[in-house]
């Protein structure tokens, strides 16, 4: 019951996303005082120990390690990501990753090896921030968080339902679910660590390092919902400036 009326509150809260006056999300930021507090946390926190974290584990760890605990975690998403594309109405895409986790639990060593991919089925992530979008609640304002990083009022409700509604918390033992967390934490090392350059560049290089990472992560996010650019592809918009 607790479960279900957090989630009935979360319901409220997504639906209650403000909308951007004209449509114009880019130029809309009713956050920005608290997100530039949180922003300036977030760039001391990335100098002093998470970019340096980041790239001690990359430059230790053997990159094909790196990939397989990628490749654990991401397959041990598939079941909620099931959820979510039937929620979407995607029912080619939920078929997909349903075979997707069955061919890479069974004959991938749980996930370790992508035997799907070779068979044409590369992982593709979703997540409730794309149930949201395609309902057409809106993203509401971008909400950078202390630790969290960049978001929208949307995505971080989103992020809720994701682990709320992820099954594998409730059918694997304990022990597998904090593994799992751990490649999680491990998976974000290593996003950090292979996207470096773009990272000084954006957050310790900008003239102003707030406005660069909003409109990027805002751009790219779009331009992910429509079938495009992935999110991962930040770019520095002031890198020519």
């Amino acid at each position: 019951m607790r479960k279900l009326a957090i989630l009935i509150g979360l319901v409220a809260a997504v639906a209650a996303c403000s909308r951007a006056p004209g449509g114009d999300t880019l130029a809309y930021d009713p956050n920005e005082p608290f997100n530039r507090q949180a922003h300036a946390f977030n760039r001391e926190l990335d100098a002093a120990a998470f970019g340096p974290v980041a790239r001690a584990y990359g430059t230790t760890v053997p990159q094909d390690v790196r990939h397989k605990a990628a490749n654990l975690r991401d397959n041990w998403r598939l079941p909620g990501q099931v959820i979510q594309y039937g929620l979407q109405g995607r029912g080619t895409a939920a078929a997909k990753s349903t075979t997707r986790f069955a061919v890479n639990t069974l004959l991938g060593l749980g996930g370790l090896l992508d035997i799907a991919a070779e068979m044409g089925l590369p992982y593709e992530e979703t997540g409730f921030d794309e149930v949201f979008h395609s309902w057409g609640i809106p993203e509401g304002g971008y909400l950078e968080l202390p630790v969290g990083g960049p978001g929208t009022e949307r995505d971080w409700t989103g992020y809720a339902f994701d682990q709320l509604l992820d099954p594998t918390w409730y059918v694997l033992p304990v022990a597998a679910s904090n593994a799992l967390l751990a490649l999680g934490g491990l998976d974000i090392v290593n996003d950090r660590y292979e996207l470096d350059p773009v990272v000084e560049a954006l957050l310790h290089e900008s003239a102003d390092s707030y406005s660069a990472q909003r409109i990027a992560y805002l751009q790219n996010k779009q331009a992910r919902l429509a079938g495009g650019t992935d999110i991962d592809e930040l770019e520095d918009i002031y890198a020519d400036q």
